[in-house]
């Protein structure tokens, strides 16, 4: 057995994630797939979001045997957060379709990666329709039950530019997969005494603007104020904003909340903003 080099490498980006890396996925490979890696003598190696595929430097001409006779390895990606798709563009999929993404379609970026998408981040065109080819070969009965969050297929090749070359360095056996975080516009409902104090809401580094769009009676006979962000706002695992609650007086403004909790992906709901549908966290503050 000789040492073993990277075939490919497929990893998911998320700007929603500190550093980008996607730490909720989980890469199954089908059941053709696991035929085939056994078949071409493949290991496989999981990576906090993604996955590598490794053959023996040795055996490379037995590789090259099978990438002539269509060696197709295909993973289905599913996520261990029930929340993935609350802070995940371009949003969850309709019933009838998921995300699909084939290293046959790559696309450099300005850093020469290699992305399975046409434009920064994967987009609605992303989605196929699970009617559609190759979808209904690779998905189980149980898929259908709980879809995977994506599909990705990688197309090992035979050819001098294919990825059984041996002149291939590892920057060109890697593959991306970049998801945006979902943008939300930030409502916080302003209860009890300070619902009736002159309230507003200050950002400290001068970015968000919040609109008072008035008092609204919640359940409970409950009373609010209503503090709407100016623009929608992208969801982060760890966020950085920096928002206070003051309250104006006759003699200038006064700190009530030095730091008001940031928007959760728990509490994301879809609310007419502009005459348009959008997207919007809900926030209360006592």
């Amino acid at each position: 057995m000789g040492a073993y080099r990277l075939l490919v490498n497929v990893t998911v980006e998320h700007a929603y994630f500190s550093g980008q890396h996607c730490k909720t996925l989980e890469f199954i490979p089908s059941e053709s797939c696991v035929v085939l890696l056994r078949r071409a003598g493949l290991l496989l190696k999981s990576s906090e979001s993604g996955i590598a595929v490794y053959f023996d430097e040795e055996k490379i001409n037995i590789l090259r045997l099978h990438a002539e006779d269509d060696l197709v390895l295909t993973f289905k990606v599913f996520s261990k957060d029930n929340n993935f798709f609350r802070y995940t563009a371009p949003g969850a999929p309709p019933d009838d379709a998921i995300l699909f993404f084939d290293t046959q379609q790559v696309t450099r970026d300005a850093a020469d990666k290699q992305l399975l998408h046409p434009d920064a981040y994967a987009a609605a065109d992303a989605w196929l329709k699970l009617t559609a080819d190759p979808l209904p070969a690779i998905l189980e009965r149980k898929d259908y039950l709980v879809k995977p969050v994506l599909i990705a297929r990688v197309n090992i090749t035979a050819g001098a530019e294919g990825l059984c070359s041996d002149k291939l360095d590892d920057a060109a056996r890697k593959f991306y997969i970049r998801l945006n975080t979902n943008q939300t516009y930030w409502k916080y409902y302003i209860l009890g005494d300070l619902s009736k104090r002159n309230v507003f809401i200050a950002d400290l580094d001068n970015v968000l603007q919040f609109e008072n769009l008035g008092n609204v009676t919640l359940p409970g006979n409950r009373n609010a104020i209503q503090l709407l962000s100016s623009k929608a706002i992208p969801l982060h695992e760890l966020p950085d904003q920096r928002l206070q609650l003051k309250e104006s007086t006759g003699t200038g403004d006064r700190v009530l909340v030095k730091r008001l909790p940031n928007a959760s992906v728990e509490q994301i709901h879809a609310e007419m903003i502009s005459d348009k549908i959008a997207s919007v966290s809900e926030i209360y503050i006592n």
